[in-house]
Parts: structure tokens; sequence; C-alpha cells
């Protein structure tokens, strides 16, 4: 598949602001380089977004075949030229709907040139990066050059029964990839997203993989749990099976909600309340006990029933944990 895709309708806007409140600061824009991701998560929220479906229809593409979308040079020119055509471009999440660091990118440079104009440029103030994958070591390099610039948010989780990251670095690698942003400056947070309840929080799962946490030096965690959707749920099925979903599922409220104004498409089934405290009050407990920094996702795994009780016994994130 051509990266460049040059038959394809050219991208408009790479930079599109921010929608999560006081995330981050509540100021700030979110980049996609390219559409599409090789992970390839059974949870993976973005393969249902229309914006990212109606993309790849346009590009011809399969998820899993991540595509810029026009010849890499011109879409970083396109990328300059919008941080200078407005002021208010300063600080980046990379990214909602896919990984800066997907293998393909990561392996033919486009991701070190994206990181590179970010990182050099005197408008960009903050580069925030959540990241299933790993950097090569020209990555690194330029993190050490710029580590006050660079938020390290590595999604890693702990291994269980079941796992839905099909397509994912070893998870050996992505610590050491994270602890060697820490030593070289950056603010570097594990972020365990999206835990299942019963499956990936109990002690005997959780205690080994905080070990390695520990051993690698890392300090700071930040912990959410899996919301699901029509198009989640599907994938959970034809991965898994109707068994396993259905015993999911009743650790999970009736009703959905809508996680933000105006957008229907961020609705979704969550845990039911006292499944969701009983699992924070254990994760809490052995976070506390192996010394880390750490904050529950307020967004994700709190909610106006339960922030109050929540609050009693773990941290509840104000948005800004690893801005």
């Amino acid at each position: 598949m051509n990266t460049n895709n040059t038959n394809s309708p050219l991208k408009t806007h790479f930079f599109v602001p921010g929608c999560l409140g006081t995330c981050w600061y509540g100021n700030y824009h979110y980049l996609e380089p390219f559409t599409g991701c090789q992970h390839d998560c059974v949870y993976c929220y973005a393969k249902g977004r229309s914006d990212v479906t109606t993309r790849l229809a346009d590009l011809h593409c399969p998820f899993t075949d991540p595509q810029i979308g026009m010849p890499r040079q011109e879409a970083l020119a396109a990328m300059k030229k919008e941080i200078e055509a407005d002021p208010k471009i300063h600080t980046i999440k990379l990214s909602r709907y896919t990984d800066i660091f997907c293998k393909k990118f990561v392996d033919d440079g486009y991701s070190l040139d994206v990181l590179t104009l970010l990182a050099t440029h005197p408008q960009i103030k903050r580069i925030i990066i959540t990241t299933k994958g790993v950097p090569n070591d020209a990555i690194m390099d330029l993190i050490r050059k710029y580590p006050a610039k660079f938020s390290y948010s590595a999604a890693i989780k702990p291994q269980a029964a079941i796992c839905m990251e099909t397509n994912v670095p070893p998870r050996e690698e992505r610590i050491r990839r994270a602890a060697q942003a820490q030593q070289a400056g950056a603010l570097v947070t594990v972020h365990m997203d999206p835990l299942i309840a019963g499956v990936e929080d109990t002690e005997e799962v959780l205690r080994p993989f905080l070990a390695s946490l520990k051993e690698a030096g890392l300090k700071r965690v930040m912990f959410s749990y899996l919301l699901y959707d029509y198009t989640i749920a599907k994938n959970i099925v034809e991965k898994f099976g109707q068994d396993f979903f259905s015993k999911l599922k009743e650790n999970y409220l009736h009703d959905d909600r809508q996680l933000l104004p105006n957008q229907t498409e961020t609705t979704y089934y969550a845990l039911k309340h006292e499944v969701k405290l009983e699992s924070i009050k254990r994760v809490a407990a052995l976070l506390k006990e192996y010394g880390f920094d750490f904050v529950v996702c307020g967004l994700k795994s709190s909610d106006k029933d339960d922030i109050v009780s929540v609050k009693s016994f773990c941290p509840v994130c104000n948005g800004k944990f690893y801005a």
C-alpha cells in the first residue's frame, strides 16, 4: 500500500481543537498525522468513529494500514503552515485516533519528522504523547534534546489470560522505552488503560506488573476502565465469543451514557458503580503499597454518582496529571 496515497483527497486540517474540558489545561489541539493504527486493539474506539471510517473509505484502506493521505513532505509543510496561522496551537495531543509510534511510520522516519517539527518549533510548548508503541533511538535522542517539551504516557497493561491488544510491541520493550524517556527528563506516566474489571485488576495479575514497573524505575501511574459501545462489543464477541462478552457485560450498567457533550459518538456503557468502586479501591491500595504517584482517570472512571467516594481512597485526575 502506498503511504502517500496521492490519488486521495488532501487532508484539510491536521490540528483540531481539544474537546476534553480541563484535560491538558483545557487549551490544546489534537494532531492526527495519519489515519488508522496498526495496533488493532479489540477495544479501540477509533475504529467506529465516523470521521475515521469516512477518511479510510476515501483512502480505500483498512484501519490497520494507516495512511497520511498526501506526500509526507507536503503533509509536514501543511502542519507547519497550520501552526503558524494560529497562535492558539501550542499544546499538542498525539492523538485521538491513531498512535504516533505505529511501527510503519517509526521505521520510515515519518514519526520522527512530525515530532521534530513540533519539538523545534518555538510556538509549540508541550507535546503530549499517548502510545502503545515504541520510539526508535532517533526519536529517543530527540526527547533527550527537548525533554521539557515532552509528556510521555505509555499505555501499558498487565498480562492477563485475556489480551485485547492484537499487534502491540512486547510489554518489556514498552516499559524499557518509557524508562528511557523518564531518564531523559520527560514527564512519564504509565497509563493502565483500559483495565478490564475482573480480568486485569486482580492482585495476582497486578503485583508482578507493578513490580516490573518499579524495577524499571517508573514512578507515575494513571488507570481507567474499559468502556464499550456497539462496535467494541461486536469486536469483543468476534475475538473471544459471546459467552465471554456476556460474562463481561454482567459488570456493566444497562444504560449507556454520553461521555462528552454534543458528541453522540462518545456514548458508552460503563461499569456498575459497586464494581468500579471495589476495583478502584483494590488497584489504589496496590499502587500505594508499591510507592507510585497515581490517579484514576476522572473522565472515564469516575462520575457524579461516585466521585466523592472514590476521592476518599484514590486521587482522581484533574486533567493535568500527565500533561
